[in-house]
């Protein structure tokens, strides 16, 4: 079981101010491994079911979405999830007819992301790490190329994860967003975009 906060935007053209940011930190969509992802349509936005990678995840989230901002120029809901992943034996007839796209109405989207991760040092210093480095507590931030059913959009979120909530300065915040404006109106969880 794994809880995080979250805050998500969704966007049909691409931010050059965040992806700046990412490019300072040596990442681009050239650079970064894509996937696919396969969600089961459903009409509730507190659940989201996905397969990923011989993985089923489901999420469920718990309350309601609390309205907020990371700064003057983006606000947005932030939403409490819990996540269970369960492996998929290979053999799984059901999951091949998902992936193979011959059978059943999953979304299929292919993701291409970047991703870094903030976290704090023994002396309570903020650190930029890759988002493959473990940490019991930090804030993981993603930009996201998305394909579904041939259609571009990006989508741009915030992550805390682990029991103690990282605080990022706002100094940082400004640093990822530069110019971006980001409007409550398109801040929404996977689940609830696709529907």
């Amino acid at each position: 079981m794994y809880k995080s906060k979250e805050i998500r935007w969704f966007k049909q053209r691409p931010d050059k101010a965040i992806l700046d940011w990412f490019v300072q930190h040596g990442q681009t969509f050239d650079n970064t491994d894509s996937r696919t992802d396969y969600y089961l349509p459903l009409q509730k936005e507190d659940i989201a079911i996905k397969l990923r990678e011989s993985n089923i995840e489901i999420k469920q989230r718990i309350g309601e979405p609390v309205k907020g901002s990371l700064n003057p120029d983006a606000h947005g809901r932030f939403e409490n999830w819990i996540k269970w992943s369960f492996h998929a034996d290979k053999a799984d007839q059901l999951s091949r007819e998902i992936v193979s796209g011959n059978s059943h109405d999953w979304i299929e989207v292919a993701k291409t992301r970047l991703g870094i991760k903030i976290i704090e040092d023994s002396n309570s210093n903020l650190q930029i790490v890759p988002v493959k480095k473990q940490a019991d507590y930090g804030c993981q931030v993603e930009y996201t190329l998305l394909q579904i059913g041939g259609k571009t959009a990006y989508t741009f979120a915030l992550e805390w994860f682990g029991d103690s909530e990282l605080q990022l300065p706002d100094k940082l915040i400004n640093e990822i967003l530069g110019s971006t404006l980001l409007h409550a109106e398109y801040s929404m969880g996977y689940g609830e975009y696709l529907r």
